[in-house]
Order: C-alpha cells, then structure tokens, then sequence
C-alpha cells in the first residue's frame, strides 16, 4: 500500500507548538518617537519636493487647458452607422 504523505505532514502540522505572539522589542517605540521628534524639519526626504506643489497646478492647467480645447469632440456623440458607411464610401472612391 502507497503511504498517504498528505494525512502524515498534516498530522504532524497539527502537533506542533503554536507560534508565540510577534511582539515588538523592548523600548522599540519609544526610540522610534524620539527619533522623529529630534529630525529637524527642514530635512527634505527629495530635495525637488518643494517644486511638486507648483508642478502639481501647472499640471492641472494643462489638462483643464485640453479638455477645453477638445470639448466639443467629447460632447459629439457616436457617429451613426450611415455616417461610418458614408465615410467608408468616400475614402475608397476618393482615394
């Protein structure tokens, strides 16, 4: 008879101790606050990150700016089908 490995590995994973709770080291916290509060302010992670606010506007206006300018394209509906036929027929005839 052929050993059934699936119900022995699975026997054994019920038998085995239970993990202990992850808990964090001692006084782990309190250095990570501490630390925080005595980083000066002016520290910049990216020394760009001042600029990203005003690339932030400028990259609105650009896209507010297209949407004007192609509104009319987006408030056309679908062309119908005789409009798509008609368009087929003059480019094969009008090449």
């Amino acid at each position: 008879m052929k050993p059934d490995y699936w119900k022995r590995l699975t026997a054994t994973a019920r038998r085995a101790p239970p993990e202990p709770a992850a808990e964090m080291p001692f006084g782990f916290d309190t250095r990570v606050l501490a630390d925080l509060l005595l980083r000066p302010d002016s520290e910049e992670a990216v020394p760009w990150a001042r600029l990203l606010p005003g690339a932030l506007v400028c990259a609105s206006l650009i896209m507010l700016l297209c949407l004007a300018m192609n509104f009319q394209s987006f408030k056309e509906g679908d062309p119908g089908p005789v409009a798509i036929v008609d368009s087929a027929l003059r480019m094969s005839l009008y090449p």
